[in-house]
C-alpha cells in the first residue's frame, strides 16, 4: 500500500501536529469520493453505482485512486492511470483530481498532484490531464505544477445502440 506521511507545523493555519497523508483508496472511502466529485459539478452518483466505479479502478491493473486524509478525513483525491496507445508510448494521466471546497489553496491539490507525479517517474511515464477548456483556474493550477499545454482537443461521443452487435 501507498502511504505518505505529511506533518503540518502551522501550515495555511492548521493546528500543529494535525496529521496529513496520502493514501491508496478504498471501499470504504466511496462516500467521500463520491461527495468531492458533486463538488465539482458532476452528478452524484447513487452509492451502489459510484460503489462500483471505484471497485473497478481499486481492481484495475493500470488505475490508482489516492486520497489526502487529515484528522481522518477525506479532503481530495486523484485518480491516475496509465495510458497505452497505438502510435505513442504509454503515459500516465490523471483521471480526475478533486479538493473539497473548503479546503482549496492550501496545498492538498499540489500534494496530490506532486505524489502522481513521483509515481509517473518510478515508471518511467510523463503525465498528463486533459481539462475542461472552461476551468480556467484549474489549467493555471497545472501550468503552476509544471505541466504545460501541448493541445486542444474536441471530445466525441455517441450513444451506443445495444441492439448493435459484431458479428
Amino acid at each position: 500500500m501507498v502511504l505518505h506521511a505529511l506533518h503540518s507545523a502551522r501550515t495555511q493555519g492548521q493546528a500543529k501536529g494535525v496529521v496529513r497523508l496520502i493514501r491508496d483508496a478504498k471501499p470504504a472511502d466511496m462516500p467521500a469520493i463520491n461527495r468531492l466529485s458533486a463538488e465539482l459539478g458532476y452528478a452524484l452518483a447513487p452509492q451502489d453505482v459510484a460503489g462500483q466505479r471505484v471497485a473497478d479502478i481499486l481492481g484495475s491493473e493500470v488505475d490508482h485512486l489516492w486520497v489526502f486524509e487529515a484528522d481522518n478525513h477525506i479532503k481530495g483525491w486523484i485518480h491516475l492511470f496509465v495510458a497505452r496507445r497505438v502510435a505513442s508510448p504509454p503515459f500516465a494521466e490523471i483521471g480526475g483530481l478533486v479538493v473539497s471546497s473548503d479546503c482549496r489553496g492550501k496545498g492538498i491539490g499540489r500534494s496530490l498532484v506532486t505524489y502522481a507525479k513521483a509515481w509517473a517517474k518510478t515508471q518511467g511515464l510523463i503525465i498528463r490531464v486533459r481539462c475542461n477548456i472552461k476551468r480556467n483556474d484549474a489549467h493555471l493550477f497545472y501550468q503552476k505544477m509544471g505541466l504545460s499545454p501541448k493541445k486542444k482537443q474536441i471530445v466525441f461521443e455517441a450513444d451506443i445502440d445495444p441492439a448493435v452487435s459484431i458479428r
